[in-house]
């Protein structure tokens, strides 16, 4: 795989000799087959790096970046780094391209491909290129942002090529970029926690591809996250986590996010075990054709038919389809009797449909499906009328039946129950962000593309 990665960036123009030294941009540019270029901006006095051809650190050698400076890379550039590498900034760098039009160039940005324990990057903003991490056994990113990638780095701003290796995301903004803004690929089932992050608009280029593509893992954690799709791009998804080759012991949880104006706001595909909690996911409809998706939540799991899944919590609200499970072993949208899983129920659903249907839970398998202790999208929470909204057993004989009864709350309307779900223990960040975590703390982030002090 690393030799594959390699085709996408300009054959070294410099590597170093892997015997110790530690470097910085401010002595690889005093290198001159390192053909970096640095100089200081008169009006503000800000350090400037500009490579020009793509520079390696050898394994053996150290990388530390300075901090406070900008580095704009050439066409087909990108810093590789196959030693150890600190990104640990106070102030913040920034990552640029050379070029401020950035239709007509493609410059790459970071990769890293060392073996070292941890490589951590803290307040660091890209533009346009991005980064790439391969072997390294884990790699944390904490308020950092991605904007406007251009794709030249391969399918995400932030890529995830590591095997078993860790990776943390916290307190980060991916916004605008050209294909997803995370990503793993098929055969990496790569761990990752991924907190208190705002992802915009991603997936400009209108690919077949969700803001988050990632792979199933031994743990995959996506929590107080928002994930706002652009309602142009049809093809782009919210989350999408899929499992092509099968890998077992693996486990999801997805809980607390606000997802919503994507294609989909949440599906997954082949075998796992998933719990989705207490995420709001609206207008998650972007999708052309009904037949191809528009879900709130999808489980597609029909071959190995392992699939286990808890839904609890949730308010869905505006897609095609509410939740529709394909497949699959044993979900389980609320059974609060039940002695061995917690599934509470609890979730609410409102306005999902097409073609003049509604479907708030779309049974497309032989499974029984508990989902007690749920809001409907009806006017009384009566077994009669919570029959139309819901497509199982007594549609069609070969599906599976839903059992729904008792409903939660029969005599709360459903705007009631979405009005106190909806004011129970809200908080926001000073930058707008909608967060669970009431905790006060300061610390550097990115707003609007610049550094600002939370």
């Amino acid at each position: 795989m690393a030799a594959m990665i390699m085709t996408a960036v300009n054959a070294s123009a410099f590597k170093t000799a892997g015997d110790g030294t530690t470097y910085s941009l401010q002595k690889l540019s005093e290198i001159e087959e390192a053909n970096i270029y640095r100089y200081v901006d008169e009006d503000d006095g800000e350090v400037i790096y500009q490579i020009y051809e793509t520079d390696t650190i050898a394994a053996g050698d150290r990388f530390v970046m300075e901090d406070g400076v900008t580095v704009q890379f050439d066409d087909d550039v990108a810093l590789v780094i196959e030693g150890e590498a600190d990104f640990r900034l106070a102030k913040g760098s920034t990552f640029n391209s050379a070029f401020e039009d950035a239709d007509y160039v493609r410059p790459v940005g970071i990769y890293v491909n060392s073996t070292q324990d941890e490589v951590a990057f803290e307040n660091c903003l890209f533009y346009y290129v991005g980064l790439r991490a391969a072997a390294v056994k884990s790699v944390s990113l904490k308020h950092c942002a991605f904007y406007n990638n251009n794709g030249a780095i391969g399918q995400a701003a932030l890529i995830m090529n590591s095997g078993e290796a860790q990776f943390t995301v916290d307190d980060c903004t991916f916004e605008a970029n050209a294909k997803a803004a995370i990503a793993s690929a098929a055969n990496y089932f790569t761990p990752v926690s991924i907190t208190n992050c705002t992802f915009r608009h991603n997936g400009q280029n209108n690919g077949n591809t969700p803001q988050l593509n990632l792979t199933v893992a031994s743990l995959v954690t996506i929590s107080d996250c928002t994930i706002e799709g652009d309602p142009t791009k049809t093809k782009v998804g919210g989350i999408g986590i899929s499992n092509f080759y099968g890998k077992g012991n693996t486990h999801i949880v997805i809980k607390n996010c606000d997802i919503r104006e994507n294609r989909y706001g949440i599906g997954l595909t082949g075998t796992s075990d998933i719990r989705i909690e207490n995420n709001t996911l609206v207008n998650n409809c972007h999708e052309t054709n009904p037949m191809n998706g528009g879900s709130g939540i999808s489980l597609y799991d029909v071959s190995s038919r392992t699939t286990t899944a808890v839904i609890a919590g949730n308010h869905i609200e505006g897609s095609l389809w509410g939740v529709t499970v394909i497949g699959c072993k044993d979900v389980n949208l609320g059974q609060p009797s039940a002695t061995d899983i917690q599934s509470p129920g609890g979730n609410t659903f409102k306005d999902n449909g097409n073609g003049g249907e509604l479907y708030d839970l779309y049974n497309n398998s032989d499974l029984t499906i508990y989902a007690q202790n749920n809001t409907w999208n009806v006017s009384e929470q009566t077994e009669e009328q919570i029959e139309s909204v819901i497509f199982h057993k007594n549609d069609d004989q070969k599906l599976g039946e839903v059992i729904f009864m008792p409903a939660a709350n029969t005599a709360q309307g459903i705007a009631d129950t979405w009005t106190e779900s909806m004011t129970n223990e809200r908080a926001y960040t000073l930058d707008g962000r909608q967060t669970r975590n009431t905790t006060s703390h300061r610390s550097l982030i990115i707003k609007n593309g610049k550094k600002a002090i939370r």
